[in-house]
Protein backbone atom coordinates (compact mmCIF):
# COMPACT_ATOMS: atom_id res chain seq x y z
CA UNK A 1 0.00 0.00 0.00
CA UNK A 2 1.68 3.06 -1.35
CA UNK A 3 2.02 6.24 1.63
CA UNK A 4 0.75 9.20 0.75
CA UNK A 5 2.86 12.03 -0.62
CA UNK A 6 4.14 14.48 2.22
CA UNK A 7 2.37 17.99 2.40
CA UNK A 8 5.00 20.46 0.50
CA UNK A 9 4.97 23.25 2.43
CA UNK A 10 5.20 26.38 -0.45
CA UNK A 11 8.42 29.03 -0.36
CA UNK A 12 6.24 31.66 0.72
CA UNK A 13 4.81 30.06 4.02
CA UNK A 14 8.61 28.49 4.97
CA UNK A 15 9.94 32.25 4.09
CA UNK A 16 7.00 33.40 7.14
CA UNK A 17 8.16 30.86 9.67
CA UNK A 18 11.32 31.71 9.24
CA UNK A 19 10.00 35.08 11.02
CA UNK A 20 10.21 35.58 14.86
CA UNK A 21 7.14 36.41 16.38
CA UNK A 22 8.02 40.13 16.93
CA UNK A 23 9.04 40.71 13.27
CA UNK A 24 5.48 38.59 12.38
CA UNK A 25 3.62 41.88 14.61
CA UNK A 26 5.71 44.27 13.31
CA UNK A 27 5.52 43.31 10.07
CA UNK A 28 1.50 42.58 10.22
CA UNK A 29 0.54 45.90 11.95
CA UNK A 30 2.93 48.26 10.07
CA UNK A 31 1.00 47.07 6.97
CA UNK A 32 -2.44 47.52 8.44
CA UNK A 33 -1.02 51.29 9.64
CA UNK A 34 0.69 52.11 5.90
CA UNK A 35 -2.62 51.39 4.30
CA UNK A 36 -4.61 52.93 7.25
CA UNK A 37 -3.31 56.06 6.24
CA UNK A 38 -5.70 56.31 2.39
CA UNK A 39 -8.60 55.21 4.86
CA UNK A 40 -11.21 57.64 5.97
CA UNK A 41 -9.94 59.38 8.83
CA UNK A 42 -11.58 62.71 9.84
CA UNK A 43 -15.82 63.19 8.67
CA UNK A 44 -17.98 65.77 7.96
CA UNK A 45 -21.61 64.78 7.38
CA UNK A 46 -20.95 62.85 4.19
CA UNK A 47 -17.92 64.38 3.49
CA UNK A 48 -13.87 61.67 4.82
CA UNK A 49 -11.10 62.58 4.21
CA UNK A 50 -7.84 60.61 4.84
CA UNK A 51 -4.95 61.73 7.51
CA UNK A 52 -2.13 62.07 4.59
CA UNK A 53 -4.75 64.94 3.19
CA UNK A 54 -4.97 66.88 6.24
CA UNK A 55 -1.77 66.23 8.03
CA UNK A 56 0.84 66.31 5.51
CA UNK A 57 3.80 65.19 7.86
CA UNK A 58 2.31 61.72 8.26
CA UNK A 59 4.41 61.02 4.99
CA UNK A 60 6.78 60.51 7.20
CA UNK A 61 5.01 57.84 9.04
CA UNK A 62 3.95 56.53 5.68
CA UNK A 63 7.44 56.34 4.66
CA UNK A 64 8.85 54.63 8.13
CA UNK A 65 5.91 51.97 7.63
CA UNK A 66 7.13 51.50 3.94
CA UNK A 67 10.97 51.03 5.36
CA UNK A 68 10.03 48.67 8.64
CA UNK A 69 7.78 46.45 5.93
CA UNK A 70 10.80 46.15 2.86
CA UNK A 71 12.83 45.49 6.00
CA UNK A 72 10.57 42.56 7.52
CA UNK A 73 10.50 41.58 3.80
CA UNK A 74 14.19 41.37 3.43
CA UNK A 75 14.58 38.92 6.91
CA UNK A 76 12.18 36.91 5.51
CA UNK A 77 13.85 36.32 2.61
CA UNK A 78 17.41 36.37 3.62
CA UNK A 79 18.90 39.06 2.03
CA UNK A 80 20.74 40.42 4.60
CA UNK A 81 19.61 42.69 7.86
CA UNK A 82 19.65 46.16 7.58
CA UNK A 83 20.64 46.45 10.85
CA UNK A 84 24.06 44.83 11.37
CA UNK A 85 25.91 47.39 9.86
CA UNK A 86 24.69 50.57 12.15
CA UNK A 87 24.97 51.81 15.50
CA UNK A 88 21.89 50.58 16.67
CA UNK A 89 20.86 46.61 17.57
CA UNK A 90 18.20 45.66 15.15
CA UNK A 91 15.69 45.94 18.66
CA UNK A 92 16.81 49.59 19.09
CA UNK A 93 16.55 50.29 15.54
CA UNK A 94 12.92 48.94 15.03
CA UNK A 95 11.58 50.46 18.64
CA UNK A 96 12.66 53.73 17.34
CA UNK A 97 11.50 53.79 13.86
CA UNK A 98 7.56 52.10 15.28
CA UNK A 99 8.08 54.78 18.35
CA UNK A 100 8.21 57.90 15.69
CA UNK A 101 5.45 56.24 14.20
CA UNK A 102 3.08 55.93 17.34
CA UNK A 103 4.49 59.64 17.95
CA UNK A 104 3.39 61.05 14.88
CA UNK A 105 0.14 59.02 14.45
CA UNK A 106 -1.24 60.22 18.08
CA UNK A 107 -0.33 63.39 17.50
CA UNK A 108 -2.61 63.55 14.16
CA UNK A 109 -4.90 61.50 15.74
CA UNK A 110 -5.53 64.44 18.65
CA UNK A 111 -5.02 67.50 16.08
CA UNK A 112 -8.32 66.56 14.82
CA UNK A 113 -9.39 69.39 12.19
CA UNK A 114 -12.15 71.96 13.39
CA UNK A 115 -15.70 70.93 12.79
CA UNK A 116 -14.23 67.33 12.04
CA UNK A 117 -15.41 64.01 13.70
CA UNK A 118 -13.41 61.01 13.75
CA UNK A 119 -13.91 58.22 11.55
CA UNK A 120 -12.67 54.96 11.18
CA UNK A 121 -9.55 55.28 9.97
CA UNK A 122 -7.53 57.35 12.50
CA UNK A 123 -8.09 54.48 15.25
CA UNK A 124 -7.16 51.74 13.71
CA UNK A 125 -4.34 53.92 12.51
CA UNK A 126 -3.55 54.24 16.59
CA UNK A 127 -3.96 50.83 17.33
CA UNK A 128 -2.03 49.22 14.62
CA UNK A 129 1.13 52.03 15.37
CA UNK A 130 0.48 50.90 19.33
CA UNK A 131 0.84 46.92 18.15
CA UNK A 132 3.77 47.43 15.91
CA UNK A 133 5.19 49.47 19.02
CA UNK A 134 4.91 47.17 21.53
CA UNK A 135 7.79 44.19 20.42
CA UNK A 136 10.48 46.64 20.47
CA UNK A 137 9.52 49.64 22.67
CA UNK A 138 8.04 47.82 25.59
CA UNK A 139 11.56 45.75 26.46
CA UNK A 140 13.25 48.82 25.69
CA UNK A 141 10.92 51.03 28.14
CA UNK A 142 10.78 48.30 30.85
CA UNK A 143 14.77 48.03 31.05
CA UNK A 144 15.15 51.86 31.23
CA UNK A 145 12.82 51.64 34.28
CA UNK A 146 14.63 49.22 35.75
CA UNK A 147 17.54 51.70 35.87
Amino acid sequence: MPRPAPKRVGKSRQRLKALNDKDLVVGSATLVLLVSFWLPWYSFGPISVDGLSVHGWLFIAMFDSIVLVVYVLIIAFDVGDLAAQGRLSKDQLLALITGVNLALVVLAFLLKPAGFSWSWGAPLAVAAAAVAFVPFGGPLIRARRRR
